[in-house]
C-alpha cells in the first residue's frame, strides 16, 4: 500500500513540473511577462528664457541736498513756501548781514582814495618824481584793498541762500528771527523728475546687464506698473553682500513716485534667450550632480545632465538633453535604467 501511494505521489509531482514548464514557454520566458511601467513625458523643445527676476528696490531723488546756511547768523527774511516748486537760483533765505555792507561801504571809501593815489604815483615815475618802489607800494596797497572788498563780496553772498537746482522744496524748519549755523537745516531740496530707482542683483548676472535695459517696477498704494531705464551700475561687488548696485532713471512728470519709497522691480535678464527648459520635478538629485530619465527605444534611459538657471517650476539645461529626446517627468522613484515602459506624452 506505501509503495503505490509514493508511485501516484510522483506522477503527480511529474505533471505539475510539465504544467509550469509549458507555462514559461507561453510566457516567453523569464521576467517578459512583467507589467510594463506607465508615465508621463513630455518631447523636449527649444524655447525663449523669458524668465522674469523680482528684486527690491529704493525710490531715490535725482538730486537731493539740505539747505544749510555757510555762516552763523540771524535769519531776516524767508521767500519761499513749503512744498512748493522752485527754479535754478531762486532766494529762499536772507541773513543778517548789515556789519558786512558797513565793512563793504568803508572798504569801496579806501578803494577809492587807494585809486586816486596809485593814479598820481604812476604820473609822478613817468616824470621821474618818484622812485618805483614808492609805486610799487601804491600797487600793492590797491591789491589788497580789492582783495579784501572781494572777501566781504563773499561773506555777504553767503548770507543771501539760493536754489541751486530747480526742485520740489520741503518743510521749513526755521522761523524769521531764528540764529542759525551751518548745522541748521532750513529746508530740503528734491528734484524728483526723473525719479532714480537704486536695487542690487546678484553678482552671477552682470553679464546679463546691460545701460539702457529696462525694468518694470511697482509701489505701494498704487496699481500701475512704472516703466525704468538703467543708466549707471556701481564699479565694484560689494564684498558682504556677492550683488552689484544699480541705478534707472523713471520720468515723474506728475510727481506720484516719492523719494525712499519701496519698490518691487521685475526684470527680464535673458530677453529672447534660446534654451532648453525642462520641468524641475523630472530631475533626479546624485550625490555629485543630477540626471534624468529618457525614453530610448522603449526603455528608460538614465542621462548625467548639467544645468543653468532655474526658475520655481523650471530648471534650463546646457548639456545631457538635445531637442526632440522624450523626458519622462513622473514616476521617477520607481523608474530603474533599462525598464521597459510606456510614456504618455503631455503637450505642455
Amino acid at each position: 500500500m506505501k509503495i503505490f501511494c509514493r508511485a501516484i505521489f510522483v506522477v503527480l509531482v511529474f505533471f505539475n513540473f510539465l504544467s509550469c514548464s509549458d507555462q514559461a514557454k507561453k510566457s516567453g520566458g523569464q521576467g517578459e511577462g512583467r507589467t510594463i511601467l506607465t508615465v508621463e513625458g513630455q518631447v523636449v523643445k527649444i524655447t525663449n528664457l523669458d524668465v522674469v527676476y523680482t528684486y527690491t528696490g529704493t525710490l531715490m531723488a535725482n538730486e537731493e541736498i539740505d539747505i544749510r546756511p555757510e555762516i552763523s547768523a540771524k535769519v531776516t527774511s524767508i521767500f519761499f513756501k513749503e512744498g512748493s516748486n522752485v527754479p535754478k537760483g531762486a532766494r529762499l533765505v536772507k541773513m543778517f548781514d548789515k556789519d558786512l555792507q558797513a565793512q563793504l561801504k568803508s572798504n569801496q571809501l579806501q578803494l577809492e582814495l587807494a585809486q586816486k593815489e596809485l593814479d598820481r604815483k604812476k604820473e609822478l615815475y613817468q616824470f621821474k618824481g618818484i622812485s618805483k618802489e614808492e609805486l610799487d607800494i601804491s600797487e600793492n596797497n590797491f591789491s589788497t584793498l580789492k582783495a579784501a572788498q572781494d572777501l566781504i563780496k563773499a561773506q555777504i553772498s553767503k548770507t543771501e541762500l539760493l536754489a541751486p537746482f530747480s526742485g520740489t522744496l520741503g518743510l521749513r524748519m526755521v522761523s524769521e528771527g531764528a540764529f542759525v549755523s551751518n548745522t541748521t537745516i532750513i529746508t530740503s531740496l528734491q528734484q524728483v523728475d526723473p525719479i532714480k530707482v537704486d536695487f542690487s542683483v546678484p553678482e552671477k548676472f552682470i553679464a546679463n546687464l546691460k545701460i539702457g535695459m529696462e525694468i518694470d517696477f511697482t509701489i505701494d498704494g498704487r496699481e500701475e506698473h512704472f516703466t525704468a531705464k538703467i543708466y549707471a551700475l556701481e564699479s565694484k561687488i560689494d564684498a558682504l553682500t556677492r550683488s552689484i548696485r544699480i541705478r534707472a532713471l523713471c520720468p515723474n512728470p506728475e510727481k506720484v513716485l516719492f523719494p525712499g519709497a519701496f519698490a518691487k522691480i521685475e526684470l527680464k535678464l535673458f530677453p529672447d534667450k534660446p534654451c532648453v527648459m525642462i520641468p524641475a520635478r523630472s530631475t533626479v538629485p546624485l550625490l555629485e550632480g543630477e540626471q534624468v530619465f529618457l525614453l530610448k527605444s522603449g526603455k528608460a534611459k538614465a542621462v548625467n545632465i548639467k544645468t543653468g538657471y532655474r526658475t520655481e517650476t523650471e530648471v534650463e539645461i546646457t548639456e545631457g538633453i538635445v531637442p526632440d529626446d522624450t523626458l519622462v517627468t513622473s514616476g521617477l522613484l520607481q523608474i530603474k535604467d533599462g525598464m521597459p515602459i510606456k510614456v504618455n506624452i503631455q503637450y505642455r
